[in-house]
This record gives C-alpha cells, structure tokens and sequence, in this order.
C-alpha cells in the first residue's frame, strides 16, 4: 500500500490555469481572446505548470521540516515519560546482599534500572498502631478490660484507682498486600499515640550483631486514594484532603524516627538518623533510609515490653512476637501541625525504580566542520539531560554542553541539541563545530519510557547480576506514557503559542492539565472555592480532574492525591500571582435508569436490550469519546428522562419504548423517582444501576432482582455422576 503524504494544496494545472483566466476580466478587461493560441495564455499555462510543480513540492515537506517549524515557535512534541516502581528484596544471606544504583530489574521485555543503592538483609516487618478499643458493654466487656487494668506495673494501677482517664486500645495491623479490598489501610493519625509502630522480624539466618550500624531501607505506601463517595459539598475543611494548590506542593511535614530500647532502659528512644526519605514525610509512596544504632539490638528477642505504656503494643501471635528483635516507632514532631494518615503498607529492603536503562559508552565519529552535522546514538528515546558527550580537542577531551536551540549560542560555546525521540546529535551553525579529524563520544546517557512500562503489581521478578536475592514489586509501576505524536503536536500548536506556557484564560488551565500524564479530562470552574463552592469566590479557579482510569469505579474515575499533587505541581508556576489555585476531583451523583423495550421482528431481544444499556452508559459516560458531545457528560448539566429516551430509541432494532423511561437519585439508602436529576455546576452522574427488559420497565434502582423458586419449593439434590 503507498504512502499517501499530507495533501496541503492539492489544485491541478487545470485548475490552476482555469483560475488564472478567470482573473482576466477582472485585471484586464480589455483582453478578451482566451484561445490557447494567444501568446498571453501559454505564458499563464506556463505559469500555472510552474505553479503545479511547485504545490507538489510543498505537500511533500517532511516531519523533520515539520518539526523544525515546531522548533522555531519554542514547541517540542512531549517525549516519552518513564514508568517509575518500588521494589522490595528479600534474602536470606546474614551478612546481606548489596544491590547497586543503576541495578537491572526486569518485567519479562521491560528493563527497569534501581534509583538509589540499597542493602537487603533477612528480615520481615510487622506494621501496627494503637487503635482505640470499641465501646462493647456487657459484663464479659467489663471483665476483659478490669483484668487489663490489674496486669498494669503497681504504680499504673494506682493511677487508674486515683481516678486517671483510661483509654484501651487494640493492636492494629497495617495490610501485608497494598492492593488487598478487604484489609483497609491503618489511620495513624487516629491512633492514641499518633504514631506508626514498626516491627523488625528475624528469619532463620538473621544475625541481629550484623545489623548494629547499619542501614534499613523501609517502604512505606500511604493511602492516597479519595475517599468514595466523595462530595465536595460534604468535606471536611479540616481533613487531610487539602486541595488548594499550595498546600499540595507544599514543602514535607516532618517526622521522627526512634529505635526502642527496651522494658526498664532508663532512655525510652533512641533518635535515628534519616539518611534518605524519597517519601515527602510520609504522604507518597517511596524509601526512608534509616540506620541503626551501634548498640542494636537493644532488647532481647522477643521481647514486646509488658507493662511499658509508651512502649510497643503487643503482638497477639506468639511465633511472631518470637521473632521481633526491634521496634521502631516513627511520628511528627510535637510542633508539626499534620499527622500520619492512612498507611496501606510498610516493607524492609525497598528501594525505588525507573523504567530506563543506561547506555554504555558510544563513539559516535568524527567531526567534519560542517554546520549542521548530524550523529545518531544507537539507542532511542533519550532521557533528557543524561547525555554526557565529549569531543577531543588539541588539548584533550571537552565537554560539550546539551541545548535546546542555538539561538543564544556564541561562536565559541561548544553546544549540540539532542532529538530525543530519535536520538539524534545535532551540531549548530552559530557556535563551535567539530572540527575534521575530532573525535566525538558519549560517555553515556539513559534511554527507555512508554506506557508499556506500566506493569502489573507482582510483574518484576528478575535483578540481573545479583545473586542470593528475589525481587518483586507490590504496586503496579506507573507513570509511563508513550511520546506525543507529531499530529498531535501540531494540533495543539495555536493554543501553545496564544498562550506561551502560562495559565489566564479558563482553556489555558484545561489544556495545560491535560499535559500532565494520567489527566483524562480536566474541566476549569472560575470563582469557585471548595470550601463555599455555592457562593461565588473573586480571584479563585478550581481545576476539576478527571483521571484515565480507576480500577475501583471504571465508570466513575475518581483521581487519587498523587494526581492533583501533580497537576497542582504543574499549574502552580504559570499561574497568575493573583490567583489562587485549586484541584479538586468530581463529585459523582449515583442515578438509576430503568427502560422497557419492544424489539422488531426479526431482531434478538437480548442484543437490542444489551446496546440499550450499552448506550445508555455511555451517553452518561464522563470521560471521552462519550458523552452528548464526545467529551464526556458535562459538569451541572441535568439529567432529563425525556433526553434519555431519545437516545434509548436509536438503537437498532428497537420498536418503542413500553410506558415511559424511569429515572431515579439516589437518597440516603433508597431511590428518589425524577423526571429530571439537577447537578451542581461541580458534579456528573455515576450510572449505578440500568435495568433494560422486555415489557413493562422494572422499578428503578431496584435490579434485575433473582428468578423465582421452582413450583412446590422443593429441595434441590444434586446427583453423583455413576460409577461402573
């Protein structure tokens, strides 16, 4: 099949000589033989062959020239992001396995390099907290408890007699899978202590002597979905979702990280140093690198500090309080305003990772001093700004300097420009060339990137080089996106340029977050706060987002905090000084839709009530294609039952509606009938239930329901298959 180019003027000589006589009475009335014969009219059939040669040409300009004049107008197609993972190690080597920076994991095809250099060890952790105990009366209650009180140390008990308040509490464990639905995340922050207990768990190999000294590498996965259902309307000011813009990129809470040292140590806590902390204090996934005191261990093992009130909670399993050789504690400062929120998982060993691969050194060739000349790396897409390049001069090797453009560039700088996605080495014409006979090289530089990076949880299983270590990641890697096209770069070129990277007009906000990865639809409210979202706020835009996907809704994608943090991150530089910013998430209005059909003959009933359904959900979609425009349902557009009803009736197949489509709101627990849902200028419909069937429409929000028992209510028997 030919490639068919971009057709940008695509007239014949024909045409082109048709139009040229035509402009003859206009220009010159006077000259009225048009015959081919007059010389007037070869010289304009000459100009019009000219003329076709030349727009055949011009349809013919390549991407490069394409992407040249993209260039020049300072707008360069988004390169390919790279997926990003947390890794956890495990061992069972007691003097610990080294895994250095720049180690190779992989997901089957897919590479991923470690950021940072990490030490595996053979340990487990133990997550917990002080979670108060619930009211549960009843004399077995008051017994449980009065004996709690009698196994307190003498002087406690005499407290509790004196008339001290006493809180209970139970031991709260932190999920050992990040992903598990049934285990919800511990809520440090509503703990009695406010603090996050960790315990160190020895396996059969452990020597605690070699650990005193060194350093742990603790992940730790806050809990950064929104909670469901979310209502703006209905938030809580005070909680932890903060969406003003500043706040969420705001500088990391602090926190303390203490050794415990045991029951009867006259110093409770030993202070640890924080040697690293890819976190923001605790509110993003990532590693903080901890080391141990020399004198670790400072219990002995096993031990879980009966009686200590300030000490670590107990562990109900008696194999794993066997094996705890020490606790950490970790918490804010007493003047820190935040606290620890919700933790969906705590590991040992972690260390983070970059779908990427470094490249090893390359000689690309010889300088020629020709402007304009050329190398290619023999790896693509290149990461920015990893490209170390050389060339050797009279005096030895220099380095020469990655830049954009070569528009500020002198006669002297020694400056090249880097296509990424090609992994092109490019040599201006204003500043210094290689000259003939100069070698160039690259020392290295880093290449990968893609959605493709963006692996299951469990996926990476593989470190390459290392031995007596297993690898696996517990999250799902994220992050990666494949590069913007070149049609697409062109397309938002009119925009890029009206508004040069900076956010005034309502579309400058949609279209800049919509630059962020993982932003599926963005929506910009002018003079709305979240806090008083119904009374108009002078000087305040909210960016509603939606995110590309939500495993938990996929009909109602709900961002999660790491989303808006970017988003927020993004727009927060090009706003306006005077404009405060905020990104918020959707909130969705549930809604039920009930519809009873009559199929033409000749048509399947089951078929017709599917794509009913099937259209019905997605004209009630949020997120593009779908929606009454393809840009998903908009923000306080109502929903009408006679609107639904158009569109149920274009289906294929389908003869009439019987009686009239019901729709309903969810209130409280039941549904509310409506012939029209309205919605707040902030908030889309949730499709929670659709109920399509033949005959008469079923209630709304009331289901399929389950067939009814056979006749007789008989018992149901199932028969063993015979044997010979």
């Amino acid at each position: 099949m030919p490639l068919i180019g971009p057709i940008l003027d695509d007239r014949t000589f024909e045409q082109l000589r048709d139009e040229l006589v035509k402009r003859i009475p206009v220009y010159a009335p006077e000259w009225t033989d048009h015959n081919a014969g007059d010389p007037g009219i070869a010289l304009l059939e000459l100009f019009a062959h000219l003329g076709e040669s030349l727009l055949f040409r011009f349809n013919q300009i390549p991407d490069a020239t394409k992407v040249a004049f993209l260039r020049l107008l300072g707008v360069r197609p988004r390169p390919a992001l790279t997926a990003r993972a947390l890794l956890v190690l495990q061992t069972e080597r007691p003097e610990g396995v080294q895994v250095l920076r720049g180690a190779e994991a992989r997901a089957g095809a897919i590479a991923f390099e470690t950021g940072n250099e990490v030490v595996a060890w053979p340990l487990e952790t133990l997550a917990v907290g002080k979670t108060p105990a619930p009211e549960a009366p009843g004399p077995a209650e008051s017994r449980r408890r009065q004996n709690a009180v009698e196994a307190l140390p003498e002087m406690e008990r005499e407290r509790v007699a004196s008339g001290a308040p006493v809180s209970f509490y139970v031991t709260t464990t932190v999920p050992a899978d990040p992903l598990d639905p049934d285990r919800p995340p511990l809520d440090v922050a509503a703990t009695l202590d406010r603090s996050l207990w960790i315990a160190l768990l020895a396996k059969n190999t452990t020597d605690p002597r070699l650990l005193a000294g060194r350093t742990l590498f603790v992940g730790v996965v806050p809990d950064e979905r929104l909670p469901r259902p979310y209502d703006l309307r209905a938030r809580d000011t005070d909680d932890p979702t903060r969406l003003r813009a500043g706040d969420l990129v705001s500088a990391p809470p602090g926190f303390l990280w203490e050794l415990w040292n045991g029951p009867g140590a006259p110093t409770a806590f030993t202070s640890l140093a924080v040697l690293g902390d890819t976190t923001r204090g605790l509110t993003t996934a990532g590693v903080v690198s901890v080391e141990l005191p020399a004198a670790f261990p400072t219990h002995p093992r096993g031990s879980t500090g009966p009686g200590d009130l300030n000490g670590p909670p107990p562990v109900d399993d008696e194999k794993t309080a066997a094996r705890v050789l020490g606790w950490l504690r970790v918490r804010r400062p007493a003047d820190e305003n935040d606290a620890i929120h919700r933790i969906r998982w705590v590991g040992v060993n972690a260390v983070g990772a970059v779908q990427a691969r470094t490249a090893a050194p390359e000689l690309l060739g010889t300088g020629t001093a020709d402007a304009g000349q050329v190398l290619r790396l023999t790896q693509h897409p290149v990461l920015a700004g990893s490209v170390r390049l050389e060339v050797e001069e009279a005096d030895g090797w220099r380095p020469w300097t990655e830049v954009e453009d070569f528009a500020g560039s002198g006669p002297f700088d020694r400056h090249y420009t880097l296509d990424a996605e090609a992994g092109l080495v490019r040599f201006g014409t204003r500043c210094r060339l290689p000259q003939i006979g100069e070698r160039i090289r690259v020392l290295g530089y880093r290449y990968g990137g893609g959605s493709a990076g963006n692996v299951p949880a469990g996926a990476i299983g593989a470190l390459t080089g290392v031995s007596g270590v297993k690898v696996a990641n517990p999250l799902p890697a994220s992050g990666g996106a494949d590069p913007a096209s070149l049609a697409d770069a062109l397309e938002a070129l009119p925009a890029e340029v009206h508004r040069r990277d900076r956010a005034v007009t309502c579309e400058d906000f949609r279209s800049l977050a919509l630059e962020v990865p993982g932003v599926r639809r963005a929506e910009p409210l002018p003079l709305l706060h979240p806090d008083t979202p119904a009374q108009p706020a002078a000087g305040v835009v909210s960016v509603l987002v939606f995110p590309t996907e939500d495993q938990r809704d996929p009909g109602a994608p709900l961002p999660d905090l790491a989303l808006l943090r970017q988003v927020a991150a993004y727009l927060a530089p090009r706003r306006l000084v005077t404009t405060e910013l905020y990104v918020i998430p959707p909130t969705y209005v549930d809604i039920a839709v009930s519809v009873g059909i009559r199929t033409r003959e000749g048509y399947q009933p089951d078929a017709v009530r599917r794509w009913v359904e099937l259209i019905l959900r997605q004209y009630l979609a949020p997120l593009p294609p779908y929606g009454p425009e393809g840009a998903g349902w908009p923000l306080g557009r109502a929903v009408r039952r006679a609107e639904l009803e158009a569109v149920a009736v274009q289906v294929e197949g389908l003869e009439y509606l019987e009686d009239e489509l019901l729709l309903a709101r969810r209130s409280g627990t039941g549904w509310t009938p409506l012939p029209l849902v309205p919605l707040e200028p902030w908030e889309v419909p949730r499709v929670a239930a659709v109920t399509v069937v033949t005959g008469a429409p079923l209630p709304a929000g009331a289901g399929y329901g389950t067939p009814p028992p056979p006749p007789g209510d008989p018992v149901v028997v199932p028969l063993p298959p015979e044997v010979c």
